[in-house]
Formats: structure tokens, C-alpha cells, sequence
């Protein structure tokens, strides 16, 4: 059975009342959340406690929820709207522009082995060319290509519609190619 059915199935018993399931769904989304969050901030303690109100507010209003047709994206839409929330209270109430919220998608502790020089020096690349990338830019590149999600489900995510995220994401990787591939030397010649 695919991951996404068996959350499926488990969604739909937990919405029926099956406590074993709201636990199932718990145990198999926390760290995968926790990832997620700190994208947002470093703030682990934070993410926690958003964490912990998401499941929180779920199992309250499990009478009342829908079955959404990915439920990984439904968490990390729930937990980014946790996050954003209290990202502005912590600010003080502060209005923070969606665009000027920075989603982090440096490698973290979990994603670091480098097990030899090559490896090292393509990691640096890579933090180069992330750091030449718009926050939102970042993020499209987080969903399609680490989370791997299709561009229906990075929409919702990011509130846009389709034609908008292949926009972002075209000129995110022309971005790429245009700062950090080799240029070739004969196109140079020719000219």
C-alpha cells in the first residue's frame, strides 16, 4: 500500500473516531513537520507548540473536518498558517508581508553528512545558488523538487494558481542556469 493511502485510510477511521489512527497520523507526520517548520524558522520550541496545536485543533474538530485528497499537504498548509500566526504575534502584532517571510531551505543538521571533498564542494554550490534565489523562489524549488509535490498540490500551498507556480517556478530555474551553469566556451568563439 502507497504512504498516501494508508494516511487516506487512517484519515478517515481518525474522522470516525478511531483514536489509534489520530495517533498512527501523529507519530507518522511529526517529524516530517518538524522539517517543514524549520524552513520557517529555527525556532524549534515554536514549531512545537504549532505543531502541537495543529493535532491539537484537529482532534477537537475531527466531526467537523473534510477529507482532503492529500493529507500531507493538508498538514503542511494547517502548520504553515499555525507558523505565520505565530510568527506575527511574536513580532508583536507586526504585519509581515508573505513575500518578505523567509523560507529557509538550507540544509539542516539531518540533511548534512559530507562523506568526502566532492560532496563539499557541491554543497557549497548549492548554498550559492540558494542564496542568489527570492525567498518564494526557494520555496517553489523546496516543494516540486525535495517534497516533490505536483504543481496542484504547491498551488494550495502557496496560494497561486497553476500558470503563476510554473511562472515562478521557469524563471527560478532560468535563475539557476543563468548565474551558475558553465558557459560554453565555443558559443563564445562563434560570436
Amino acid at each position: 500500500m502507497m504512504p498516501e493511502e494508508e494516511s487516506n485510510i487512517k484519515w478517515e477511521r481518525f474522522l470516525s473516531g478511531d483514536n489509534d489512527a489520530y495517533t498512527w497520523l501523529y507519530n507518522e507526520y511529526i517529524q516530517v513537520l518538524f522539517r517543514y517548520g524549520s524552513r520557517f524558522t529555527s525556532d524549534s520550541e515554536l514549531i512545537k507548540d504549532c505543531i502541537q496545536e495543529l493535532f491539537t485543533t484537529l482532534y477537537k474538530k475531527r466531526k467537523v473536518l473534510i477529507h482532503p485528497e492529500n493529507v500531507k499537504v493538508y498538514l503542511f498548509i494547517s502548520l504553515k498558517n499555525n507558523l505565520s500566526r505565530a510568527l506575527q504575534q511574536k513580532a508583536k502584532y507586526k504585519y509581515i508581508e508573505e513575500d518578505t517571510t523567509s523560507f529557509l531551505l538550507e540544509p539542516n543538521v539531518e540533511d548534512q553528512y559530507i562523506d568526502n571533498e566532492s560532496e563539499s564542494i557541491r554543497q557549497n554550490m548549492v548554498q550559492k545558488i540558494l542564496m542568489a534565489l527570492t525567498p518564494r523562489q526557494k520555496e517553489i524549488i523546496y516543494y516540486r523538487y525535495i517534497q516533490e509535490l505536483d504543481f496542484d498540490e504547491i498551488c494550495l500551498l502557496m496560494n497561486f494558481n497553476y500558470q503563476s507556480a510554473q511562472n515562478l517556478l521557469q524563471r527560478s530555474i532560468n535563475k539557476i542556469r543563468e548565474h551558475f551553469l558553465p558557459k560554453n566556451p565555443n558559443s563564445e568563439s562563434q560570436k
